[in-house]
């Protein structure tokens, strides 16, 4: 009598890995590593317990019998049939078809179209540098002769006097790397602008051009009124909180524009005051700096004399120092988030090349710029005027995005040799 073999039988439960978090905590704690290696000590401590915690997490889960769990699997009779294939059911995709095109998008501006604009916007790009060496007083080659120094050693050891001299071999240097980066940024919008998406009107001007504004005007009225608070000032930082506040200022308005103006603006207002001091905090907290010395900064605004105090008394505790910095950012808040809700509605729409080309990228190169020289030459980081070297990239972005948008457009073949596809290929 024969018995019948089992090896057909399918099992009654799956091995399976163990979910686990420790992957994910282990590469939280290396991008902290790799932040505090660029910022502060702090994040380099607290990324090494994380990492070190999720590693721990991982090897247990590579222990005998602790990675694996088994899962059990659904009744024979629940389980999906076997699929029976046929031929010659299903229509061959030709040109014109919905799903026929496999290359997307349809058009896209030319290679030629990327270089010319970062050709032109690179001619631009250095005029505002210009204006800030001739405004400041610095001359014309500073800023250049700052532009080699991410790569030629020894700048940082230059006085100021010597970086206003010009250098040729510095020049040369910042010549060639101010054109390779405007090519690879103009074949960058090149590629990107048919790809990127729709901006709404009101985080255009609310997440982009508000911060600007506010960050200009309080640039130029600090440089006449407070000077001492101006030199003070992290500036990247300083936008960063901006920009977090016209975020959550747009992301409230369009929940809240239908009702009045002037509730929709006070509460956009509110919500992006509440959020805006988080970059300050964590700028003070990265250089060392006390939570209270931003606050402190901000209430010397309108006390001439309390930014000529020294560091340590600017760290320092003070409620009356506390109490005037939240009214001035309560009052600020307030009123930008009004005269945005009331000046939306009869503005035009931004259109979206420029909300990206013109707006947003330059926002992430002058962010790139500022963490790259922090790890590269964090002298020059000093160095640096901040506001004008945004306004640089800005000029770029607009130039060179102006350049592509009105460059002609190519279609592009779909994927395959035609409606047929390549030669033997099965179709899609």
């Amino acid at each position: 009598m024969s018995v019948p073999s089992t090896r057909s039988e399918k099992p009654a439960a799956v091995e399976m890995p163990r979910p686990t978090v420790a992957p994910l905590v282990l590469a939280a704690g290396m991008a902290l590593v790799a932040v505090g290696v660029a910022t502060s000590y702090v994040f380099v401590l607290v990324g090494a317990i994380v990492l070190t915690t999720g590693l721990a997490f991982w090897i247990a889960q590579l222990l005998p019998g602790r990675g694996h769990v088994h899962e059990p699997l659904v009744e024979p009779a629940q389980r999906p049939a076997a699929v029976t294939a046929t031929t010659g059911d299903v229509e061959r995709i030709r040109r014109g078809m919905p799903g026929y095109r496999l290359r997307l998008p349809e058009r896209v501006h030319p290679i030629s179209a990327g270089i010319k604009g970062g050709l032109v916007g690179g001619l631009v790009m250095p005029l505002p540098a210009m204006m800030y060496g001739l405004l400041s007083g610095h001359g014309i080659w500073m800023p250049i002769n700052l532009l080699s120094g991410m790569v030629l050693p020894g700048i940082d050891q230059l006085t100021v006097p010597e970086l206003e001299e010009f250098r040729p071999t510095l020049v040369v240097t910042g010549g060639v790397i101010h054109a390779c980066v405007s090519l690879i940024l103009g074949m960058i919008y090149g590629v990107l602008m048919p790809m990127l998406p729709r901006v709404t009107k009101p985080l255009a001007w609310g997440a982009v051009l508000m911060p600007i504004f506010w960050t200009a005007i309080s640039f130029t009225a600090l440089g006449v009124f407070n000077p001492a608070v101006r030199t003070r000032i992290d500036w990247p930082w300083f936008i960063a909180s901006q920009f977090i506040f016209g975020v959550v200022a747009a992301l409230v308005f369009m929940r809240l524009e239908k009702r009045n103006a002037i509730t929709a603006g006070a509460l956009c207002g509110i919500a992006g005051g509440l959020l805006m001091p988080i970059p300050a905090l964590l700028w003070a907290l990265s250089t060392r700096h006390s939570i209270w010395y931003p606050i402190n900064l901000l209430s010397a605004m309108g006390v001439r004399h309390a930014a000529e105090l020294p560091t340590t008394e600017l760290e320092q505790f003070h409620a009356e120092w506390l109490l005037a910095g939240i009214a001035l950012h309560a009052l600020f808040s307030i009123c930008f988030g009004l005269a945005y809700a009331i000046v939306l509605p009869r503005v035009p729409a931004i259109p979206t090349p420029m909300v990206w080309g013109g707006l947003i990228m330059p926002l992430l190169w002058t962010a790139s710029s500022y963490a790259l020289m922090g790890v590269v030459n964090p002298v020059l980081q000093q160095y640096v005027d901040w506001p004008w070297f945004m306004a640089s990239q800005f000029v770029f972005g607009i130039v060179a995005a102006l350049v592509v948008v009105r460059s002609e457009m190519v279609y592009t073949e779909p994927a395959g040799s035609g409606p047929e596809g390549p030669a033997g290929a099965s179709p899609t």
